[in-house]
């Protein structure tokens, strides 16, 4: 999984900063592909949280694989990106736009790999 989020976030950071780049000159392509990984924080904040004895509950629930993946964190996970980088000279649109791109290509190409015995066709 990990490969596959790499390969399809470098060709949309590629096509998306081609086009970017000849409009208005920057190219922000690489928080696409960093934004590709973030949803899978989520097996390693679990990981580290219990290594220092902190269990972290969702709706009663242990963090578990695939809480990251929504629409709700992919909103606050680029609006945060957005005031991180904008200090440090990023424009703020751009850094929405891009790190939103990113995470949502992760949650298309795990949708894209979906293997749910429950779907009947």
């Amino acid at each position: 999984m990990l490969i596959e989020h790499l390969i399809y976030s470098t060709a949309l950071a590629i096509f998306i900063g081609m086009i970017h780049y000849r409009y208005f000159g920057r190219d922000y392509s690489w928080i696409i592909i960093a934004s590709a990984y973030v949803p899978d924080l989520d097996m390693i904040f679990d990981f580290l949280l219990k290594k220092i004895g902190i269990t972290v509950q969702i709706y009663g629930y242990p963090i578990a694989h695939g809480h990251f993946h929504n629409l709700v964190i992919l909103t606050l996970y680029a609006i945060s990106v957005a005031f991180l980088l904008h200090p440090i000279g990023f424009k703020f649109v751009d850094s929405i736009f891009f790190a939103g791109i990113g995470f949502a290509a992760h949650l298309f190409e795990d949708a894209l790999v979906l293997c749910n015995k429950s779907f009947k066709f």
